[in-house]
């Protein structure tokens, strides 16, 4: 049990729902992921978009794992960061730390729930100074899924993202996604912080 993780004062005793742990590693695992994410979007950029073998038969499912691995650290470090949160700032959040992980399954309401609390979590860490950067990760996401989604089938009529402006929105969104982790986690201070009780 690290420091982060101790049991302290009165509040151990009675049985904690949330306890302070360390964002460092998942923020880690996380950011690492998701700039292999770009580095892969730039060598597709580099090699040919829709021509690239990146996007052939043998690297596809490759793309598709990372994107999936990406996707995970993404949410284990974003949960624990809302976790850590309701340590930091209780009573304050308006959407349960279960939503850190399903707003993003929620039909049109994943379009701005993760923000808010994104959000949340920012300020439970100290004066939201950085604001803009999440508001900008945030467009530059739904420039990158659902906007580029809705792009392709109602206005282009065809389902090929593998040109040079998806992949490029790709990688910007990957560049603001690992410094808005840098950001929320810094915000996050070191332990020995209290248990949260919620009885």
């Amino acid at each position: 049990m690290d420091r982060y993780n101790m049991l302290v004062g009165p509040a151990a005793v009675r049985g904690p729902r949330y306890r302070f742990r360390n964002p460092a590693g998942p923020a880690v695992v996380a950011q690492s992921l998701i700039a292999t994410s770009a580095l892969a979007d730039i060598g597709i950029i580099v090699s040919g978009g829709s021509d690239s073998p990146w996007v052939g038969d043998d690297g596809l499912p490759l793309l598709g794992l990372l994107q999936i691995a990406c996707w995970i650290s993404f949410l284990v470090w974003f949960h624990r960061c809302r976790c850590n949160a309701e340590v930091l700032a209780p009573g304050t959040h308006k959407y349960a730390p279960g939503f850190a992980v399903g707003a993003w399954a929620i039909p049109l309401a994943m379009w701005w729930l993760p923000r808010r609390i994104t959000l949340d979590i920012r300020r439970a860490g100290g004066p939201p100074v950085d604001v803009w950067l999440i508001n900008t990760w945030w467009f530059v996401w739904l420039c990158d899924g659902p906007l580029s989604v809705a792009v392709h089938l109602l206005l282009l009529h065809q389902t090929d993202y593998h040109n040079p402006v998806d992949h490029g929105i790709g990688v910007v969104s990957s560049v603001l996604a690992i410094a808005v982790i840098r950001r929320v986690t810094a915000g996050q201070p070191a332990g020995p912080l209290p248990y949260f009780n919620m009885t």
